[in-house]
């Protein structure tokens, strides 16, 4: 029966225990109703993390849940983006409308791509064939939305509770990290084994971090991490920022 390496079967524990360490934590803190996507990422996570423990690698049906799993945790990654903005944009509510709409469109544009893309292979495609491409897609355009959001919450002077900024920075590493490596292996990258662990161990260090940082008490603690080089113009640009804002708004009435 086909197992994964050694050192992978350790991190696969230590992520297991990670995650489930994690849900019970946010669930204990009420955080779960909170950030209701990705609570619901996490547990879906932690249940696919399960499947190489309760089923062998190389069966059929371990295919067809880990297909089937997948394929739900990528919608949960467009999900998980969406909450995100709308927890950093939450004052603003003209541009969080826009950016809400932006990648709505984005993401529509992506699946009709991949399904594009799948008609045009002229050889039978595979179940995993469809998963890849669609994920690879579906990824590829996430990766843009978080980088502009975190260079967003890096340049702007948004006051925002603790655990949102914990909850996007770990993200941020978690996702783009996730993204990569999905990229090279599905690429037939020849250090696939090197990177899929890579991968696994920043998991587990963002699951830590998330275990650490997030807590009840960081949904009142307000903090301002943008603008940190030039404080001066910190009202300057949030009053950009309003502006922008309330001038969307107006045009939204319209």
């Amino acid at each position: 029966m086909h197992q994964l390496p050694v050192e992978q079967q350790i991190l696969l524990v230590v992520q297991i225990v990670a995650l489930a360490t994690l849900c019970l934590r946010m669930w204990r803190a009420r955080l779960q109703k909170t950030y209701v996507y990705f609570f619901g990422y996490l547990v879906l996570e932690l249940l696919q993390s399960l499947i190489p423990v309760l089923v062998p690698l190389d069966s059929r049906t371990y295919r067809n849940i880990y297909v089937a799993s997948q394929a739900l945790i990528v919608a949960f990654y467009a999900l998980v983006v969406l909450e995100l903005y709308s927890k950093v944009l939450g004052d603003l509510t003209g541009i969080a409308n826009l950016a809400r709409r932006y990648i709505q469109i984005i993401l529509a544009l992506a699946i009709g791509i991949a399904l594009l893309l799948l008609g045009l292979v002229k050889s039978k495609a595979t179940l995993t064939g469809y998963l890849i491409t669609f994920e690879r897609t579906v990824m590829a355009s996430l990766v843009v939305f978080i980088l502009l959001v975190t260079v967003f919450l890096v340049y702007y002077p948004v006051p925002l509770g603790r655990n949102i900024i914990a909850y996007l920075m770990g993200y941020a590493v978690y996702f783009l990290t996730r993204a990569a490596t999905t990229l090279a292996v599905n690429l037939g990258h020849p250090w696939v084994r090197v990177l899929s662990s890579m991968a696994m161990t920043v998991s587990v260090l963002c699951l830590t971090f998330w275990i650490i940082a997030l807590n009840r008490e960081g949904e009142t603690k307000r903090v301002v991490i943008g603008h940190q080089w030039n404080p001066a113009d910190e009202q300057k640009l949030r009053a950009q920022l309003d502006a922008i804002n309330a001038s969307l708004l107006r045009s939204h009435g319209k």
